[in-house]
């Protein structure tokens, strides 16, 4: 058997999903495809353990890009498919790959097609290690999976009615506004108005200084309320204060230290880094 199966991360790919896999598969030909170039490992571990652990020897092994590009189509003709990734991140891979199959699905006999990860952070797959979707990182006892995805469809869209996002989560209108009420209420979500980074700012610097505990509460106090900072950090360890800003120019960064940072004597050491904009987020909710 292939040494990968001794690999940490596979062992585990297939403790969770092994079983689950060959009771799709049954008796059935099957194909897996994995995806190049983080699905090989996972797809080529499963391929090996199946064949060897579980006796299936009606089972091919192929491989294409998320486009379909690359794939053997003889070796899947007249099989249930499974794909096999690393992880899905924002779907857009799964998407691919799935649909480069179905448009083939009538042409090449295909009987089924399921996706597997070892981390799948969107909830897609229909096998996975372990999910990493939003409702498994949220206090369960306030939101449940209907109340995220109530929230996002409002992050996206503020303005968007209650009519509108009950019909794209099988929910009333009514229904809706009673959860965004519940949610208000436990100030568990807020909504208001943000502005748009790039439309204000060029640059951003991260500024980290070192002072002494009654320095820093001081800084704090000052930093708190300025409209530059963006993230205002109190690290553990070392008495040290994390401070990101939103700035126009170099000029504005040089001001800020002068006028914010300098304000407050006392400080043993002030680093700066100076950056573009952040990547995330795009919207920006300064103190006014």
């Amino acid at each position: 058997m292939s040494n990968l199966l001794a690999l940490e991360p596979i062992k585990k790919f297939i403790e969770a999903t092994g079983g689950k896999i060959a009771s799709y598969f049954g008796k059935d030909d099957a194909c897996i495809i994995y995806l190049r170039p983080d699905g090989a490992f996972y797809g080529a571990a499963l391929y090996d353990w199946l064949k060897e652990k579980k006796k299936k020897k009606n089972i091919t092994l192929t491989t294409m890009e998320d486009d379909g590009e690359g794939l053997e189509e003889e070796k899947v003709k007249k099989r249930k498919v499974l794909v096999v990734d690393n992880d899905i991140i924002t779907g857009k891979g799964y998407k691919r790959s799935l649909e480069a199959l179905r448009v083939r699905k009538s042409r090449l006999a295909i009987k089924d097609i399921k996706f597997a990860v070892y981390s799948d952070r969107i909830g897609l797959a229909d096998f996975s290690v372990g999910k990493y979707a939003a409702e498994t990182i949220w206090r369960l006892d306030i939101i449940d999976a209907l109340d995220l995805k109530i929230m996002r469809h409002l992050i996206q869209n503020g303005r968007a009615s209650f009519a509108d996002i009950g019909k794209k989560v099988n929910l009333s209108a009514v229904a809706v506004s009673n959860r965004v009420e519940k949610l208000l209420q436990e100030k568990a979500f807020k909504i208001q108005g943000g502005l748009v980074i790039d439309q204000f700012y060029t640059m951003s610097a991260h500024v980290e200084i070192e002072a002494e505990p009654e320095i820093l509460e001081k800084l704090i106090e000052v930093l708190e309320c300025s409209p530059e900072v963006c993230r205002l950090v109190k690290m553990s360890g070392k008495q040290t204060l994390n401070i990101d800003i939103l700035v126009r120019s170099l000029h504005h960064i040089e001001d800020f230290i002068a006028n914010r940072i300098h304000a407050v004597p006392g400080s043993k050491r002030v680093n700066i880094t100076i950056g573009e904009l952040p990547i995330v987020p795009k919207i920006y909710f300064p103190s006014l």
